[in-house]
């Protein structure tokens, strides 16, 4: 929650913009303003609420240390954070929400090999998420490789050099990937690649894993990557006025996201598979946390994976960077089975999971941690799904349910750190809700169909003019009251994007409210528009869609890519209209598919219709196409590529195809 402080004492005398001196020409010199002292006021109020006495999420941190990872290549992430080296618990930046602050210090206090019980390893600290290593017979099974090639070969060379050699040496026997986040498969070509990945050693994945990692990548995979510019703060320095956490961990990996793809994909609801010799009972627990997921009970360890439906923390019902919207009845429903199968029955001694440390049962006392830690964990989510619909029963709409939630959060939860809003947030979590089963309209006739931001925006500018509006919104800043402030300050840089004291001004209480945020995408989001808007720039968006997640995208999806490409206006000047095939003879697929009336759809199919141009294609070599490694005429001319009917056809279409670079506005760039 983003707590607002604004005693009326402070005036507006003493509250000035920093913008007004500083100098933002350009990213390299760009500098944050220090906090105001109603954010000082603000974050020092909510650091008197909080249960700084519990401690226990730092002692589950270091239990089971192995080794740290000093100077070697696998801390190459944390040594990005080392100013939280001298900083401390006692010593809270005025520029950090103490909650989230307290948050970064827990993730960056993981850096090394921990054991979680004898035959169960965690790598934690080198990326977002931790990559689990479970003992075999003759080896080890690498779970969740981390985000990055690079990241997961580092980690596992730690690894081999304190873990115990099986038969005199470190082979790897299988690898599992417990959904289809980049943070889960990406390093996997790194582990395929250190040379102790034994041949034929199966790789297995939640059912549907494939098909729900490209529908989540490629179709709104551009407004993605740029959305996660914001989210994830892409342009902001590691430090108390910029990034000083990821929620899930201290931050992202650098490096190639790679995939290599899973031999099987576990269909079943449930299956026990054996991975030499060591059982695994696998569970398919898709639409809560990720669209495709298994968690894993292991028998001879005593020990539950609940991949990411654990963490400490809140996760996202909604993500900013976009996703389809989670479903947070569903996601009890599973925690709930969790823990009375495994958890209250006895059968755990330990829960661990794709990110944070595990949770143990103490044996010197009669209390069932770990029943008590998932037992609030789904409460979480259970009091979000069922406060936010009880609200929007009662009339409570979605642009209001997010505020209104935030009032009745129980004691309970407000007092446990691991149920915080670090990921998700009370806020929009609860729209989230509403969303899913509502839907994004409030049913007020004005939102029937509304006007465009600019449009709207410039209806208030006019009707109360834009020195009023710059002034009401001065006196809200200096109260300390910044989400009023921004309200009106937008309208004024919507309907007037070169003027740089309105620019300004809307990015000093843009900044305020990022100091004051505790959940990890408010904050950052807050501080990336405010460097936007300082400075004018737009960098490059995040690219996860690397060349193994291209070439494992179906092509079925690929045009479904095509079809959202495709620009109407210039279908319709152009006159296309026309039927088409894609036929792969080395998988032996084929695809039909129609461009009519301005629209382009295609289906699977078992034998190719009659078709007015078809495309005798191989899947790798259409790979190499997509990642621009040859062009279509270059693949014809080396006969690796047979156009049957008429060719011009694909000519004219690929005429009416939008490009699309990432770089779009999301808060308006000055026009000079």
């Amino acid at each position: 929650m983003t707590t607002r402080f604004a005693p009326s004492a402070i005036s507006l005398a003493l509250i000035v913009s920093f913008s007004a001196t500083a100098d933002y020409a350009s990213l390299e010199s760009y500098q944050g303003n220090p906090a105001t002292e109603h954010t000082k006021l603000a974050n020092q109020e909510l650091a008197q609420q909080l249960p700084w006495q519990d401690v226990t999420a730092f002692e589950r941190t270091q239990k089971g240390l192995i080794a740290e990872f000093g100077n070697h290549e696998a801390g190459e992430l944390k040594n990005r954070f080392d100013y939280m080296a001298d900083m401390s618990l006692e010593q809270l930046p005025a520029t950090v929400n103490p909650s989230i602050w307290r948050q970064g210090m827990l993730n960056y206090a993981a850096g090394g090999l921990y054991q979680v019980t004898d035959g169960v390893y965690q790598i934690r600290g080198a990326d977002l998420s931790n990559m689990t290593i479970y003992r075999t017979d003759n080896g080890y099974v690498i779970h969740d490789p981390l985000l990055s090639k690079q990241a997961a070969a580092a980690s596992w060379e730690f690894a081999k050099m304190h873990l115990p050699k099986i038969n005199g040496e470190h082979k790897i026997t299988g690898m599992i990937y417990s959904h289809m986040h980049a943070d889960h498969f990406g390093g996997s070509r790194g582990i395929i690649e250190s040379g102790d990945f034994l041949e034929g050693a199966p790789i297995y994945a939640p059912n549907d894993f494939i098909k729900e990692l490209a529908d989540e990548n490629v179709i709104a995979g551009t407004a993605m990557s740029r959305r996660a510019n914001y989210q994830y703060g892409t342009t902001l320095d590691n430090n108390p006025q910029g990034i000083v956490d990821n929620a899930l961990g201290l931050g992202t990996s650098r490096g190639e996201v790679s995939l290599v793809a899973p031999t099987e994909e576990i269909a079943e609801r449930e299956k026990v598979i054996t991975i030499d010799g060591l059982e695994f009972h696998a569970i398919n627990m898709p639409g809560a946390e990720a669209p495709a997921e298994i968690v894993l009970y292991v028998p001879e360890y005593r020990s539950l994976n609940t991949a990411e439906l654990t963490y400490d923390g809140m996760h996202n019902i909604y993500t900013f960077r976009g996703a389809k919207v989670r479903d947070a009845l569903v996601w009890t429903k599973y925690l709930t089975e969790l823990k009375l199968r495994y958890v209250d029955s006895g059968l755990v001694d330990n829960i661990h999971a794709a990110h944070s440390a595990p949770v143990w049962n103490d044996a010197n006392t009669e209390t069932n941690e770990i029943s008590d830690y998932m037992t609030l964990q789904r409460d979480n989510y259970g009091f979000i799904h069922n406060q936010a619909m009880r609200l929007a029963n009662h009339g409570v709409t979605i642009h209001d349910v997010g505020r209104e939630i935030e009032k009745i959060v129980p004691q309970s939860q407000q007092q446990t750190w691991h149920t915080n809003g670090y990921h998700g947030s009370y806020s929009h979590n609860a729209r989230a809700v509403v969303n899913l089963y509502l839907g994004y309209h409030d049913m007020n006739p004005v939102n029937t169909n509304p006007l465009q931001s600019k449009d709207k925006s410039c209806v208030y500018v006019e009707a109360a003019g834009a020195d009023t509006l710059y002034k009401a919104g001065q006196a809200h800043y200096a109260n300390g009251e910044y989400q009023e402030a921004s309200q009106l300050f937008n309208d004024l840089v919507q309907c007037q994007p070169d003027n740089i004291d309105y620019r300004f001004a809307l990015a000093d209480s843009f900044e305020q409210q990022g100091y004051q945020s505790e959940t990890m995408a408010w904050r950052n989001s807050y501080l990336q528009g405010a460097v936007e808007l300082r400075t004018g720039e737009v960098q490059p968006s995040i690219k996860l869609a690397s060349a193994d997640v291209i070439a494992n995208t179906p092509t079925g999806m690929f045009l479904d890519f095509l079809a959202v490409r495709l620009n109407a206006e210039k279908a319709e000047q152009a006159g296309l209209d026309f039927s088409f095939g894609v036929h792969h003879p080395d998988i032996n697929e084929r695809y039909f598919g129609e461009v009519s009336n301005s629209n382009m759809a295609n289906i699977a199919v078992e034998k190719m219709p009659t078709t007015d141009v078809e495309l005798v294609i191989n899947k790798s070599d259409m790979t190499d196409m997509v990642l621009g490694k040859a062009s279509l005429e270059q693949l014809v001319k080396a006969g690796k590529v047979t156009i049957k009917g008429n060719a011009d056809l694909i000519n004219q279409l690929t005429k009416a195809l939008d490009d699309f670079d990432g770089m779009f506005e999301i808060l308006p760039m000055p026009t000079k």
